[in-house]
């Protein structure tokens, strides 16, 4: 070896432990860092002060230190020695603690330290000089306890569970007098007065007991508790039994409170051979609406469907009994357990409706085919607008019975209110008045629908305008109604000679029929 290669070798060595030693000192630094940085993290300062709790309540001298005052047992706590039991509970192996939502001043931080939810004590940490950076990545600021104060006070505790569960607590058993009847077979106890956590026996009904946890003053029972609102024509089964829901705000949908101690097996089942199982969570493969329309059809997956429910509309109610075949509102509650059930519908004209995207609720049930004007060969039987404004003038005393009853059919619903009016004492509220010249004034007869061979609806507008006589006050008088008309014979002459009759009216709110 030539004394120049010696001489590189040894170079080279040194270079290699000078990097060595560099590095070492490079990660023990970066060490030393990154422990003062998780020294320096609020969570210590908690553990600390959860250790001193626990040592001073083992010790006995945590109720002296914090000034715990005396207190009187509740119904609950008869036969506990408060004291004794309450320092029980900083068993330092069940001990946690967890971040406060409670408000506090900036630059500080609150936990709470809990048994099991329960709360023990309250620590308040703030920040003790200045941010520091190292590494240029970590800023580590350095915490301490401002203040540390155990929480020994009155709790009211909330429970809820199923109805034929029983519920013990510290040995005493709640009645139905501690507790209010919720929905579904459930009922939420309220325990009173506990400065200490109770202990709780929650069975069902062959006796095997639930666990719990503490979250506030609520007490949570580790049961399945599944709340499932579905469409009413899903039919519910829980471990093969069919159970009743509860009527929703949506009359179309019920709700499910299912609570069991064991995992349940729910099985939902639609009209039409689909079935799903449910396991917990929002999703189901579902498609569902409510359709009510006059005449139309309604299809699924192509083939036609029978309406669940068939009635008369309201407003046809008072003239039924003179109108043959009148349109009915065939109501569909439609619920398939797929995703991508196809649902049509067409109006009882055949036009296809478009069905929107995530809405579930279709009201079809106005008629359609209105016209701007009434026909000219009804209203060369009926002026509309004439019979409308004799109501109007029999209902301000300005027309007598006997000249509006020609246009009413004998006996009907709308005949017997005029009648009762007329020979009631209401008729004589009106205020003495005079009909201005024109006495009529923005007339309009507009959307003729016709609704069957021999009835009709016409919306008619007017305002009357009246000069009442002791002030001489002008009063206008708005008509907006919706106008029934039927062609019947209600004379007893031995002929059939149908004329046009007032049968019914609604009022037009908003211009909506």
């Amino acid at each position: 070896m030539t004394k120049s290669t010696f001489t590189f070798r040894r170079g080279y060595l040194l270079y290699l432990l000078a990097l060595a030693a560099l590095m070492l000192a490079a990660v023990l630094y970066v060490r030393s860092v990154l422990s003062g940085y998780e020294a320096n993290q609020p969570e210590r300062q908690v553990e600390a002060a959860v250790t001193e709790l626990a040592a001073d309540a083992q010790s006995g001298a945590l109720w002296d230190k914090y000034r715990l005052p005396s207190v009187t047992p509740g119904r609950f706590e008869q036969d506990m020695e408060l004291q004794s039991a309450y320092l029980a509970l900083y068993d330092p192996k069940v001990m946690d603690f967890s971040l406060s939502s409670a408000p506090h001043a900036e630059g500080e931080l609150v936990y709470n330290i809990h048994n099991n939810g329960f709360v023990l004590a309250q620590v308040t940490l703030h920040t003790a000089g200045e941010p520091v950076t190292r590494l240029g990545i970590l800023t580590s600021q350095n915490w301490e306890v401002a203040n540390l104060e155990p929480v020994f006070t009155a709790h009211d505790f909330t429970l809820s569970v199923p109805a034929d569960f029983s519920v013990a607590v510290n040995g005493v058993p709640l009645t139905e007098a501690d507790g209010t009847p919720g929905g579904l077979r459930t009922i939420t106890y309220t325990i009173p007065g506990s400065y200490v956590m109770p202990e709780l026996t929650i069975a069902d009904p062959s006796g095997r007991t639930a666990g719990y946890t503490f979250r506030g003053n609520q007490i949570l029972p580790e049961l399945y508790n599944y709340s499932l609102t579905l469409p009413a024509a899903l039919r519910v089964t829980v471990n093969g039994v069919p159970i009743q829901g509860q009527a929703a705000d949506n009359a179309a949908m019920l709700r499910y409170d299912i609570v069991q101690l064991d995992q349940p097996d729910v099985q939902i089942a639609d009209p039409y051979g689909n079935t799903a199982a449910y396991t917990g969570g929002d999703e189901l493969p579902l498609t569902y609406m409510t359709i009510s329309t006059v005449g139309g059809t309604v299809r699924l997956d192509g083939a036609e469907l029978t309406a669940d429910e068939t009635r008369l509309p309201a407003e046809y109610a008072n003239f039924a009994d003179y109108v043959p075949g009148l349109p009915q509102v065939s109501t569909y509650h439609i619920a398939v357990l797929r995703e991508d059930a196809e649902i049509t519908v067409t109006d009882r004209d055949g036009v296809p409706v478009e069905l929107e995207p995530g809405q579930h609720t279709y009201d079809l049930t106005s008629l359609s085919g209105g016209l701007e004007s009434v026909p000219a060969e009804i209203a060369a039987e009926i002026d509309v607008v004439d019979a409308a404004q004799k109501w109007s003038l029999f209902m301000s005393n300005d027309l007598r019975f006997k000249l509006l009853s020609p246009y009413l059919i004998k006996d009907s619903y709308q005949y017997e209110v005029a009648y009762k009016y007329a020979n009631g004492v209401d008729i004589t509220f009106t205020s003495n008045h005079s009909l201005k010249n024109p006495a009529f004034t923005e007339v309009s007869a507009t959307n003729f629908v016709y609704i069957a061979d021999n009835c009709f609806s016409v919306d008619i507008h007017f305002v009357k305008h009246m000069l009442l006589t002791r002030t001489g006050a002008s009063v206008d008088d708005e008509v907006n109604d919706r106008f029934y008309f039927v062609k019947y014979d209600d004379t007893d002459d031995g002929k059939d000679n149908p004329t046009w009759k007032i049968a019914g009216m609604k009022e037009i709110v908003n211009n909506a029929g």
